[in-house]
């Protein structure tokens, strides 16, 4: 049960640096790996951390259904799930539809 925890945070961390730190992410690998325009390594950043939000809310959606006693266990990750992935996504989506212009 402590893996399934550790992966959902892990999720979650990850989705949230690629959509808040996506702008640098995008510049360094524009620089260091393929030279191509930064706005394209932006929008698979983008697209990546929201499929990665959508699977941590899958996976809690999935956790939840299972276990409908232990609603306690999942009340943090559900709340980091809609403040963080709702903050962090439309940032990243804003930020993403600025480049574009």
């Amino acid at each position: 049960m402590k893996k399934i925890y550790v992966w959902l945070v892990g999720i979650l961390l990850l989705a949230t640096i690629l959509c808040i730190f996506g702008q640098g992410i995008a510049y360094f690998l524009s620089e260091k790996v393929i030279s191509i325009y930064p706005v394209y390594y932006l929008t698979g950043l983008t697209i990546s951390g929201l499929v990665l939000y959508l699977a941590a809310g899958l996976g809690i959606f999935r956790l939840f259904k299972k276990r409908k006693s232990s609603i306690r266990r999942f009340e943090p990750f559900i709340v980091l799930l809609f403040i963080v992935s709702l903050s962090a996504a439309i940032w990243s989506i804003f930020v993403t539809v600025m480049w574009w212009g």
